[in-house]
Parts: structure tokens; sequence; C-alpha cells
């Protein structure tokens, strides 16, 4: 009798499937917004910065390039971005990933500090922590086209974004 109990929690025990958590995106208002990139021919370059923290990414076991990972993270960007509802004046959009982990989830609710001695900023202090980003340009002769231009591990990525002319721009956060 107490072996078919032993047996028949085994056989539960073992056809519990264990559930993977839902990947989940969190957008880092405090490290997202409009700022200054540059002072050119006495004016200034406005970035809009996009950043999330992505919960229960599967380990990746190997360095370099990740396929999945990058797909997973730009096929996120190209649903959820702001970039045709950016205000005319803002040239550069920059869209960083990082993993959530215990140097990167202390960021929520703090801001990036530039400042001496007291300095802390997420892409540093959690490096390990550092996904992909995805960096646009506006194109100069056609302020409704985004293009990006990147290099991951010697292979080229290129892709433009249109935007329709007639979306409503909106002011969005500052840094």
């Amino acid at each position: 009798m107490r072996a078919i109990l032993i047996f028949i929690l085994l056989i539960i025990v073992f056809s519990c499937k264990t559930k993977e958590k839902p990947i989940h995106f969190m957008f880092l208002e405090k490290h997202s917004g409009k700022t200054t990139s540059s002072y050119k021919n006495n004016k200034h370059i406005y970035l809009y910065v996009e950043s999330y923290l992505i919960d229960n990414l599967p380990e990746d076991e190997k360095k370099g390039f990740n396929k999945e990972r990058y797909d997973l993270e730009y096929n996120f960007f190209k649903k959820n971005n702001k970039i045709c509802k950016l205000e005319d004046d803002i040239t550069l959009y920059h869209t960083r990933f990082y993993k959530k982990t215990l140097c990167s989830e202390k960021y929520i609710n703090k801001k990036n500090d530039y400042t001496g001695v007291s300095r802390s900023v997420i892409y540093e202090e959690c490096e390990d922590d550092t996904e992909y980003d995805f960096y646009y340009k506006r194109n100069e002769e056609n302020p409704n086209m985004w293009i990006l231009y990147q290099n991951l591990w010697g292979k080229q990525y290129h892709d433009t974004i249109y935007c329709d002319p007639n979306i409503k721009k909106v002011n969005l956060l500052d840094m």
C-alpha cells in the first residue's frame, strides 16, 4: 500500500508541468523622455529615449548576438514605439532594453545620477543587464522618415520607419 502511494505521488510530481512566467516589458518612466543630445549650428539636437526592463527573459548561456532575443525586443519595439508621434524638433530616437535583475530593478523608482562621487547610472552600474537598443535618426530631407543603422557583432541591420504626416504629434515626457 505504501509503495502504491509513493508511486502515485511520484506520478503527480513528475506530471506537473512547470509554467513559465510570461515575459513582461516594464516602461522606465524615470529613464525615458526628451533630452538634449548635443548642440550643432547654434541649435539643440533633441533625443527622445524610451527605456524598458524585461522581466522573465529566458536565460542566455552564450555571450554575443542572440537572434531570438533580438527579434523579441525588436517586435516589441515595432508594436510600441512612439516615433511617429514625436514633436518635429526631435531628431534622434533611442529605445533601450535591460533585463530585470536586482541591479536594474532599483532604477524603477530611481533616476540616473550623473554627478561626481555619487554617480549612479543604470547603463554603467548594470552593464551586464543591458540588452539590445534601437537608435533611429530622422531623415533631414524627409522628416517623416526615420532610419536605423546598427552593427551587431559584425552584422549590419538597417530599418526605415515611414510616418504618416497626418498623425497628431504629442508632447511627450521630458527627462
